[in-house]
Formats: structure tokens, sequence, C-alpha cells
């Protein structure tokens, strides 16, 4: 015959299998949850990064044409089709010059291009860029948000994204 204070001190002994499985499961769950969670959040940086770098060296593209501007040419005119920026080096911020590389080298894959009327003539982007596809959804979230400066492209080496300079 079984006592009440045996049934006590075994229930105290600590938790069943069962109970510990349950718990381990749920914390996973749970882990499993904020891993999507910081996934979602780092492609929307990273997003954020890309369009914010195009945002630097479109202002780098007018500071040089401003200060270069003549009456019979246009000074973006010389940039189009060229992936070395270093001319506008002198125009970029200079946190992104580190360990004495160009700043204009910090953005791989940039180019300008000459347009068609009746888009602005010019855009910056970075073409041929590989992304993963949460980066570029969040990247056509942002871009749809913008109002029609930035244009996503798809290609067979990878995804183009460009902003309107003038």
């Amino acid at each position: 015959m079984v006592m009440r204070s045996d049934i006590r001190k075994m229930k105290s002994r600590g938790f069943t299998l069962v109970e510990l499985l349950i718990v381990v499961a749920i914390i996973g769950i749970l882990a499993g949850l904020a891993m999507l969670a910081m996934g979602r959040s780092s492609d929307s940086t990273e997003a954020t990064a890309i369009m914010a770098n195009l945002e630097a060296a479109k202002s780098a593209l007018l500071a040089y044409s401003m200060e270069h501007r003549t009456r019979t040419t246009d000074p973006l005119e010389e940039f189009v089709g060229v992936t070395d920026m270093a001319s506008l080096d002198k125009y970029m911020d200079a946190s992104l010059k580190s360990g004495g590389r160009s700043a204009a080298r910090h953005f791989r894959n940039l180019e300008v291009r000459r347009v068609a009327p009746p888009a602005s003539p010019f855009q910056v982007g970075f073409n041929n860029i590989t992304v993963t596809p949460g980066v570029k959804s969040s990247l056509q979230k942002k871009i749809d948000a913008s109002g029609g400066e930035y244009i996503l492209e798809e290609n067979t080496e990878g995804s183009s994204i460009w902003l309107r300079v003038r």
C-alpha cells in the first residue's frame, strides 16, 4: 500500500520526460519563428543599404556635374558605360574611404547609363548584382513605395537596380 507522503515525494522529484519534451518543442518553435523574423529584417536592411548606396552615388554624380558643367557638354556623358568611377571619389562620403581604397570602388557594379526620353536622360545603378529572393522582394516593396524613381530589372546575369539622376 502506497502512503500519501510517498506519493508527494515521488511528485516532487522533478519533471517527467513528456513535460521536458513539450518544453523543448515549444522553445524550438519560438526559436524558429525568431529566426524567420530576423531573416526578413536582414533582407530589408540589405535592400535599404543598396538604395542608400545608389542615393550616395547619385549625389556624387550631381555634385560632379555641377562642378564640371559647361554650355556645350554634359559632364555625366563621360560616365556612361564606365565602370571605374574614381573621378567621383572627391564627391563621395569620406566614411566610405577605408583602408586607402577609393570610395567609388566600394560600389561594385556601379554604372551610369543614358536612356531615351521621356525618362530622365541618365540613370545610375548597380548592374548584374546577385541578391537573394528575400532581398529582391524587399527591394521591390521599397521601389513600389518610392514613387517611380527606382527601376528593378531582371536579366540572365542577375538583377539590376537603377535610379534616375535628373
